[in-house]
């Protein structure tokens, strides 16, 4: 007995020494770790991004500045999370100034205004802190609009912060918002720090030779320097290309519309565009060709091709949501299960299909399974940004990582071959960078895609911001009831009607997009969304939700009867 006790009492001190017998004994890296200047971002990045910026961030800073840097990465969620978080936060701390300045309850006016991008606070907004001080001593807490006004006044004059530095991944949407509610600023409070102070330092980076403003439509920067873009993205289809043999689809991909093929039932993975603003993107640049097809057709005004081309969108984006296994939160989820086959083909950007096409290229030196396309006048190019945040704790170190993620060496992470001079340590990014002097011939021995050239591929498609950009909400509250909440009756109406041999009158009543065509989308939903008022959404999208999920069983309970009648036996 006493033997057995003392081998338990050897085994729970084992337990407990290990993990100090067999730490490193090189502890270094540690005690830099906790003596470093720390650089904190929020970002969707994934995690090989991380890595590679990281160590490329520090290594910059120790050879070029002498300082140790430690970079503190915090990944919430996608940007819809990652905004979700900074409203949270940034509402938090400004009560708490609120209620020291004025001496008044932080009651909704207040809550819904100091984050209102589309409040003129007027030219004491750009005052001092002692003048806006002076301006809320005498409020009358019964008049909201003054109420607003000193709200949206007090937080674009503060620097309160959320212990956040920089805001680096996401799309132009995304950070434009950021920066109309003026969670992102172009400089610190003395100027000296920021996009826009980088921008005054190097004014030959932001010239049209290196970095333009735009392209086909699409920012590549805010105009106030709130926001840069740092690296260039697409939106397409990956696929693998065993699955599809197996499927017996020989065709290649080549356009959106591929995706509703009735064979690919259960087989295309889709990211929640209300979790995933990329996945947003890529089903308006399906609008957008929709649009653009209208036009180029003829015999008709941009006005009744835009209306038309939306619901034409509309009707695809049924079938291929009728087709798809699943919407998940994690638009990276997408191309993992296209690679391992549990999909055959799904909407994601090109980055994420270019990682997975290096990720199973083929021991005998074949080309990849995964496989990544964008269709052909079907995408434009766009910005994936970078900005800094109010009241950032490090604006010096912000400012120094901007100006090394913009550098050329900070370029190279992006689509340098991993071991490459220069390049990433361990994962080839993938990614085209936005400096325009980047594709040389000296860069492109060194590249991961030498033959990928954004700024040509650009030529084939241009964007137009006033088609669809103000309806970017009212698309992901249009996806969401007609496709996401009912998803399971969707998909088995489409199987009734595959079942069935895909009835032309059943496909019609399938594509039936009344409740979210573009007169109700720029109307109804539109309006009910503009009002911000959470009741009336919450109203508005049961509504939707349960007329599709009627709509869809009702489809299933009437082509199901035709079908069985059909094959009954005499």
């Amino acid at each position: 007995m006493l033997l057995r006790l003392s081998i338990v009492l050897l085994l729970l001190a084992g337990v407990l020494i290990a993990p100090f017998a067999f730490r490193p004994t090189d502890e270094s890296a540690d005690l830099t770790k906790a003596k470093s200047e720390r650089l904190v971002i929020i970002t969707p990045h994934n995690e090989s991004i991380q890595s590679e910026f990281a160590k490329g961030f520090v290594a910059h800073m120790k050879q070029n500045h002498q300082r140790d840097v430690f970079v503190d990465w915090r990944q919430p969620g996608g940007t819809s999370e990652i905004a979700r978080f900074l409203r949270s936060e940034f509402a938090t701390r400004f009560e708490t100034l609120w209620k020291k300045r004025t001496k008044l309850p932080f009651l909704l006016t207040a809550r819904e205004a100091f984050g209102n991008g589309k409040l003129d606070p007027g030219p004491a907004g750009k005052g001092t802190q002692q003048g806006i001080v002076d301006d809320l001593t005498g409020l009358d807490r019964e008049n909201e609009e003054q109420i607003a006004l000193a709200a949206r006044k007090l937080f674009l004059t503060s620097n309160i912060g959320v212990g956040i530095d920089l805001f680096f991944g996401g799309g132009a949407y995304d950070f434009s918002k950021q920066a109309s509610i003026g969670n992102l600023v172009a400089a610190s409070p003395e100027g000296q720090y920021g996009p826009g102070a980088l921008a005054r330092e190097k004014p030959d980076w932001f010239s049209d030779e290196i970095m333009p403003a735009t392209v086909s439509g699409e920012p590549f920067r805010d105009d106030d320097f709130r926001w840069v873009g740092t690296v260039l993205s697409a939106f397409g289809i990956c696929y693998n290309t065993d699955v599809l043999d197996r499927l017996g689809i020989d065709e290649p991909f080549t356009s959106w519309s591929d995706l509703e093929n009735p064979r690919l039932f259960g087989q295309v993975a889709l990211a929640d565009p209300t979790k995933s603003g990329s996945t947003t993107k890529a089903f308006e640049m399906l609008i957008q060709e929709k649009i653009q097809k209208r036009l180029t057709g003829g015999g008709t005004s941009e006005a009744a091709a835009i209306a038309t081309g939306w619901d034409d969108a509309m009707r695809l984006i049924l079938k291929i949501s009728a087709n798809s296994r699943y919407f998940t939160d994690s638009a990276a989820k997408v191309p993992r299960d296209v690679a391992m086959g549990d999909a055959a083909a799904g909407m994601c950007i090109d980055f994420y299909g270019r990682t997975f096409n290096e990720l199973y290229r083929r021991d005998d030196g074949r080309d990849s399974r995964v496989q990544f396309l964008m269709p052909v006048g079907g995408t434009s190019i766009g910005a994936d940004p970078i900005g800094m945040l109010r009241g950032a704790p490090n604006p010096e170190l912000a400012h120094r990582f901007i100006e090394f993620v913009l550098s050329p060496d900070g370029q190279k992470l992006w689509n340098y071959q991993a071991g490459s001079p220069d390049g990433p340590t361990r994962f080839a990014l993938r990614r085209p960078p936005i400096r325009k002097d980047f594709y040389t011939d000296s860069n492109r021995e060194f590249m991961t895609d030498p033959e990928v050239n954004p700024y040509e591929i650009s030529k084939g498609f241009t964007y137009h911001a006033d088609w669809t950009g103000s309806l970017f909400a009212s698309l992901r509250f249009a996806i969401k009831a007609a496709c996401i909440d009912p998803h399971e009756e969707q998909q088995e109406a489409w199987k009734t009607l595959i079942d069935a041999g895909m009835p032309e009158a059943g496909v019609r009543e399938f594509e039936d997009i009344s409740l979210i065509s573009y007169a109700e989308t720029t109307t109804r939903i539109a309006e009910v969304l503009n009002e911000k008022d959470k009741i009336k959404e919450i109203i508005l999208a049961r509504e939707l939700s349960e007329h599709f999920r009627t709509h869809y069983e009702a489809i299933t309970a009437k082509w199901g009867a035709i079908e069985l009648t059909a094959v009954k036996p005499e």
